[in-house]
């Protein structure tokens, strides 16, 4: 049996912290993390978990987020809205649920005293910020692989791959996939097709001795 978890289409005015789940506040904290918006890639990375399904159609549904993508092979990104934002603050300001674990009580006070904080220096925890680039890790590698194709071992142009990761450092992450390629853990190979080979290919590419490879090959999770 499938069990469906929503919430109720209504105004979003009545809405209180209390009325979701703590499941639901998590979901909803982890994207105010961000500054209010994310993509599953991200919230893969950091969390390890994606915003999909029900739990993201029920949250949508609600107005408490938006969220779309590009391509079907592309990420969700998701963002809150005006009303998720504000249930957000109400969130912190009400505290943990009842039932919240002592972990998950520590968590949300600190978050809370770092929202405090801000403020008294008039800042907004959700203004936006320059992140720095991410540095390149196996998971999330492996992670933008394998959104590409459901398949280990398909080759996958570098130029798709990084489009996956277009918020880690080039050079960090040109520097793992050699490392990578050198310790066989994946496979690089130039594109036969010389006729098919875009100026965005050749940019993505990556030199290894005197030859530039447009391929990539992961035959198993990293």
């Amino acid at each position: 049996m499938l069990l469906v978890i929503s919430l109720p289409l209504r105004p979003l005015d009545h809405f209180m912290p209390s009325e979701l789940t703590q499941d639901q506040l998590d979901k909803l904290i982890a994207l105010m993390s961000f500054g209010g918006s994310a993509s599953n890639n991200e919230l893969r990375q950091r969390y390890r978990f994606a915003l999909t399904g029900v739990k993201r159609t029920s949250l949508v549904n609600a107005g408490l987020i938006s969220s779309d993508r590009a391509s079907s092979r592309d990420p969700f990104q998701h963002e809150l809205t005006d009303e998720g934002r504000e249930l957000c603050r109400e969130a912190l300001e009400a505290g943990p649920a009842a039932g919240a674990g002592l972990g998950h009580r520590i968590h949300q006070g600190m978050l809370e005293r770092l929202v405090q904080l801000l403020e008294a220096h008039g800042i907004d925890v959700f203004d936006s910020v320059a992140a720095e680039p991410e540095v390149a890790t196996r998971e999330s590698l492996s992670a933008a692989y394998f959104e590409l194709t459901p398949s280990a071992g398909e080759w996958v142009s570098l130029t798709e791959l990084r489009s996956k990761l277009q918020d880690v450092e080039r050079a960090s992450l040109d520097r793992l996939i050699h490392d990578l390629h050198v310790g066989g853990d994946v496979a690089l190979i130039p594109e036969e097709n010389r006729r098919s080979i875009t100026p965005d290919d050749r940019a993505a590419a990556i030199r290894i001795g005197d030859e530039d490879r447009h391929l990539i090959s992961i035959g198993r999770p990293l």
